[in-house]
């Protein structure tokens, strides 16, 4: 180095600074909260109405994000993205039946991927689209920045009523929840995220909202050890004759 000094030669002190990657957010902006009793009444009833006055002053906030995601985003179109949002949802789903945890990662942000795939580790999936019941529409849309305001994220909540079947079974092949051949009614909230300030950023699902009045979901079935006799070292377990020991779900 100090030969160098003398020499004349400058060299440029070393940058330990390393670039920082941020794919997704970490969070929902402004969750969209669900009126009650949605898909329950109709919009020509008192209540119905009430509710669509409350939504029409909320899309204030939503048109002026819409207008900042169109400066990113030329392509965003209202009227189209629903059903976008719902192929990207359903091929997400059928992702879970057959592992494809590789292509789950580009329909999925960072924060979605381990709540789907949690907990299924050893277990199987059955997961099938039945039907619309009624058309995907856009409920809400917010921007927001992270680190510099020239950082934008964009998200779109998607409101879904659809129907769908669900089966999930434990290693063994038992099941644990739902049936493969009984089609259920479901209303979701499903938010979508872009980082929009990437040009080669793509819409995908950010998560769930879960309102509070919706159903307690059905409880899982869990396959248990019935433990034996306890043997010393030197004994032999002999099963009873003429008895068949069956599992049992608790």
């Amino acid at each position: 180095m100090e030969h160098a000094r003398k020499a004349g030669l400058v060299i440029p002190p070393e940058k330990l600074e390393r670039a920082i990657h941020v794919a997704c957010t970490a969070g929902i902006f402004d969750p969209y909260v669900p009126p009650e009793g949605d898909a329950r009444m109709s919009s020509l009833s008192k209540d119905g109405l009430k509710q669509r006055t409350e939504r029409l002053k909320k899309n204030v906030a939503s048109q002026l994000s819409i207008r900042k995601i169109k400066e990113f985003d030329e392509n965003f179109k209202t009227t189209e993205f629903p059903e976008k949002a719902k192929d990207i949802f359903i091929e997400a789903h059928l992702c879970l039946n057959n592992s494809d945890h590789d292509r789950l990662h580009t329909l999925v942000t960072e924060r979605c991927f381990p709540d789907m795939v949690w907990d299924i580790k050893y277990k199987t999936v059955r997961w099938s689209f039945v039907e619309s019941l009624e058309p995907p529409q856009v409920v809400q849309a917010r921007c927001s920045s992270m680190v510099n305001q020239g950082n934008m994220y964009g998200q779109v909540t998607v409101r879904m009523h659809t129907r769908q079947t669900l089966a999930i079974y434990d290693r063994f092949g038992r099941l644990m929840y739902g049936q493969e051949d009984v089609p259920k009614d479901v209303l979701e909230y499903v938010v979508f995220e872009k980082h929009l300030t990437n040009p080669y950023g793509s819409w995908r699902m950010h998560g769930k909202i879960v309102p509070q009045w919706a159903p307690p979901k059905q409880p899982i079935l869990k396959t248990v050890m019935i433990p034996g006799p306890q043997l010393k070292p030197w004994e032999d377990y002999e099963e009873p004759q003429g008895k068949t020991v069956k599992p049992q779900l608790a």
